[in-house]
């Protein structure tokens, strides 16, 4: 049943505007749902304020959802101007809607206020058939368990897993005197790179220029030893300078290199044994020689198996001198 009330205003300057408030049905039962209209029939150019509607239309009457303002022309070509209201209410008998309020401001500059007729509602009650036996509350439905019920105890089962395969790999590999956790070490640095940067801070140091000539050939010589060892396998630490100089023979290719190293050790004998003192060109000059060598040998040649039986031989007679000398 469509129930359709209607009140007309007339308006001077834009004729007759029309107003409803329609219900698809005066009587539904408590909860249940149904659509209101409201609608407003305007000529083109009228201004309308719509009626704000809230959350409700009464403390009765609940409003679900609502449609905005939708527009069409009417065969009279006149504006047609509707909204739609789903609502419920939860209270049994009846119940008044009130009018709802339309302002008009016409084409012609006069204003109107423009009201609905009230609506009245029945809310009825659920129909209880007395004859029949009373029947008892259905029990409580389980609901079903779902992926997240067990997702606790999954995380706990996986958390104790871990725990567990760590502490055994723990205690494996303190039995096997392994750390517990390897880290990836650092490539080592080139030799060629480590010895040139003693060369550099010992040339920032100015040893010589202190008048420590005995310091300084003492560090050149030893940053020389120390690269020999690192980049050729040589036992350099412990051999003389003669010694150095047989066996570094048959891994410098080129002779001026060996002569070069030749010319270096031999300042430094004879600074630090004080056979003599050399001048300050001879000692940046050694300091050029020993920067050389380094460059020259950067790339270590294929050893050979006849020099690594000379370099062993070598390193012996070294340790053997060594030895006497103690």
């Amino acid at each position: 049943m469509t129930v359709s009330l209607i009140l007309i205003f007339t308006i001077t300057a834009s004729g007759l505007s029309a107003q409803k408030m329609t219900a698809d049905s005066t009587r539904f039962p408590i909860g249940g749902q149904i659509y209101l209209t409201l609608s407003l029939e305007v000529n083109a150019g009228d201004r309308v304020t719509w009626p704000e509607t809230g959350d409700t239309l009464t403390s009765q009457v609940e409003i679900i959802s609502k449609t905005p303002v939708d527009t069409s022309k009417t065969e009279n070509g006149k504006l047609l101007l509707s909204q739609k209201l789903l609502i419920t209410s939860f209270d049994t008998g009846f119940i008044t809607v009130p009018p709802v309020s339309f302002q008009l401001a016409t084409n012609g500059g006069s204003t109107q206020q423009l009201l609905s007729d009230p609506l009245l509602l029945e809310i009825t009650k659920p129909t209880v058939d007395l004859t029949k036996d009373i029947r008892d509350i259905k029990p409580v439905m389980t609901a079903p368990y779902t992926l997240r019920d067990f997702l606790p105890w999954i995380l706990l089962l996986l958390a104790a897993g871990l725990i567990g395969t760590l502490l055994w790999f723990y205690i494996r590999n303190r039995k096997r005197n392994k750390p517990f956790i390897k880290l990836p070490s650092r490539p080592a640095r080139p030799p060629h790179e480590l010895a040139l940067e003693a060369l550099d801070n010992l040339k920032k140091e100015q040893l010589w220029q202190k008048g420590q000539v005995k310091e300084y050939y003492t560090r050149l010589t030893d940053i020389l030893r120390e690269y020999f060892e690192k980049r050729f396998g040589v036992n350099a630490a412990e051999m003389t300078s003669d010694e150095i100089l047989g066996v570094m023979k048959d891994f410098l290719e080129e002779v001026s290199t060996l002569n070069d190293l030749r010319k270096v050790l031999t300042l430094a004998d004879l600074a630090k044994f004080a056979k003599g003192q050399p001048i300050g060109a001879e000692n940046e000059l050694s300091f050029t020689y020993a920067r050389s060598i380094v460059m020259t040998t950067s790339a270590a040649p294929v050893m050979t198996q006849e020099s690594s039986i000379v370099s062993e031989t070598s390193t012996e007679n070294a340790s053997i001198s060594k030895t006497n000398k103690d």
